[in-house]
């Protein structure tokens, strides 16, 4: 089966100055949503069993956009799962870099040297987020073994499941882009595992 996972599009916070947004409830803006059906473009022709998402707003919404964009996936069912949620920011959700760095001065300075090692005051712990997104991946792919799936997740944690599904762990999840609404196809075979044929993959403007 062939599994299409998607970042959402831009939101309020992306434009804002890069706002820290993990478990904040924001949606789309309106470049947002045009992202969204310009990425349902990338896999025209495609027949889902199942659109899943995160639960939070701008998953669904891109979801929503990625359905309504699809010729014949108008039944397709939009399916949450709070596995595929955002890795949480706590403290620094809402905030900017630059507000982060001012007030966590020495912590921002960790978190920007050893992601995986910082603690932020109620904010998620990377490896144990990376192990629920992986553990969220297999449980979709065994419920809808018999097709082929779309994801819409979230930046950190998209990084974090490639790695994981590689058998990487997540102190390497910066090395990889993930755009607003861009696209990584993954295969899996229960016996082989996952392979990687597409990464942070964008609709150019007329695709």
């Amino acid at each position: 089966m062939k599994i299409y996972l998607f970042r959402h599009g831009q939101t309020v916070y992306n434009a804002d100055g890069e706002r820290f947004c993990g478990t904040s409830d924001v949606g789309l803006t309106a470049l947002g949503w045009q992202q969204a059906r310009r990425a349902a473009r990338l896999i025209r022709g495609v027949r889902p069993a199942a659109i899943v998402h995160s639960g939070l707003r701008r998953s669904l919404e891109t979801a929503m956009a990625i359905r309504e964009s699809l010729p014949g996936a108008a039944d397709c069912p939009l399916v949450a799962h709070e596995g595929f949620r955002e890795v949480g920011f706590g403290a620094w959700e809402g905030l900017t870099r630059a507000e982060v760095n001012r007030l966590y001065p020495e912590l921002y300075a960790e978190w920007l040297a050893r992601p995986e090692e910082a603690r932020i005051p109620g904010g998620d712990d990377l490896y144990e987020r990376q192990q629920e997104a992986v553990d969220a991946f297999l449980d979709v792919v065994a419920r809808y073994r018999d097709g082929d799936l779309v994801i819409v997740a979230h930046n950190t944690l998209n990084r974090l499941l490639i790695l994981g599904l590689m058998g990487l762990d997540a102190r390497h999840y910066r090395r990889i882009v993930q755009e607003n609404a861009c696209l990584n196809i993954l295969e899996y075979h229960e016996e082989e595992g996952v392979r990687l044929h597409a990464l942070n993959r964008v609709p150019e403007q007329d695709e």
